[in-house]
């Protein structure tokens, strides 16, 4: 993945690919001379210096490398939206676009808060999934976790609570006119979803009986007029097929909720832990010790995945394509 990622951090190779002279099926960028030279030089070096930190990151323990995996993943957001959006450069979005605020600090790392004010978060959210979060609006670290499949069930174990998530089955478009979504999970009873995705029972009901004896299938009542943004069919690199749920925060007081990929919410969950690792010390020493949680395996296994789903994310965004890859090679 790296391989393919460092590819683009030859200038010329990063020109190629806004010229639609690498392959995929990527949107070409404006052909002016001056802003792709720009733009080439930018995306090459953010991929140098991504590159780099997660490089960095892999030499150094769990006491700084959240701090350098959280700086690679923003140099590859950049990278991202300077080789996707027609016009944007850097100095165009110079803010990572998440801060802390210290009235809110949390006493534990699973209720540690992120807040959106707009910058490379925002782009990156707009450009992935083709919306975006208000400003103000603030994520907290456990429900983070909460929507990422390749976790299994260890939050569940660790948290005692339900997953945001369930075993994917089936999803077809039964009608167009009226509206008709079938969507099918696999699970042992009705409740088992519904804990999962909570808003299901607003807009779906239960088809009566089973499917081959284990999936569970949901079609829309008279009100449902489009797919809801509270839950997608996620894929993930390693396997399996996952019915993920919204990821809640909180906004003036008010708790909203709206799905947003795993790999979006990585840059979340390292910027938690970055900021974590930068102004709470102390903190960050205790969560390291275990001397009053055992949070700390859980955020080893959350980093792993994300250090290995960001990049290639991002790599898919490039490129315009999808790149999967199993061992020892790629596979097509």
């Amino acid at each position: 993945m790296w391989a393919h990622l460092r590819v683009l951090s030859h200038v010329n190779n990063a020109k190629r690919l806004l010229l639609n002279q690498l392959g995929g099926k990527r949107k070409a960028a404006p052909r002016a001379e001056q802003l792709l030279d720009k733009k080439a030089a930018q995306l090459s070096y953010c991929v140098l210096q991504a590159d780099e930190y997660f490089r960095a990151a892999e030499s150094v323990s769990i006491n700084t490398s959240p701090l350098l995996y959280f700086y690679g993943m923003l140099s590859l957001a950049k990278a991202t939206v300077v080789a996707n959006d027609p016009q944007k450069l850097l100095d165009d979005v110079k803010y990572h676009g998440l801060h802390h605020d210290k009235l809110q600090r949390a006493a534990i790392v699973e209720d540690q808060l992120a807040l959106v004010n707009g910058g490379v978060f925002d782009e990156l959210m707009n450009l992935v999934l083709g919306y975006r979060v208000p400003k103000g609006s603030a994520f907290r670290f456990r429900d983070v976790l909460a929507i990422s499949p390749e976790l299994s069930d260890m939050y569940e174990r660790y948290f005692a609570t339900s997953p945001r998530w369930i075993y994917f089955y089936s999803q077809d478009l039964t009608s167009k006119d009226p509206y008709g979504l079938k969507v099918c999970v696999v699970a042992k009873d009705e409740q088992r979803v519904l804990s999962a995705l909570p808003e299901l029972a607003q807009d779906f009901e239960r088809q009566p009986g089973l499917l081959h004896g284990q999936a569970i299938c949901f079609l829309p009542k008279a009100s449902v007029e489009e797919t809801p943004n509270y839950f997608r069919v996620y894929t993930p690199v390693v396997g399996g097929r996952y019915l993920v749920g919204s990821l809640k925060y909180s906004l003036n007081g008010s708790i909203q909720t709206r799905y947003i990929s795993p790999p979006v919410s990585d840059y979340i969950l390292m910027y938690i832990l970055s900021d974590c690792v930068r102004y709470q010390q102390e903190l960050w020493g205790n969560v390291v010790q275990g001397r009053e949680t055992g949070i700390l395996g859980v955020i080893e296994l959350a980093i792993a995945i994300a250090k290995r789903r960001f990049p290639n994310t991002a790599l898919n965004e490039l490129f315009g394509e999808p790149f999967e890859y199993g061992a020892p090679s790629r596979m097509m």
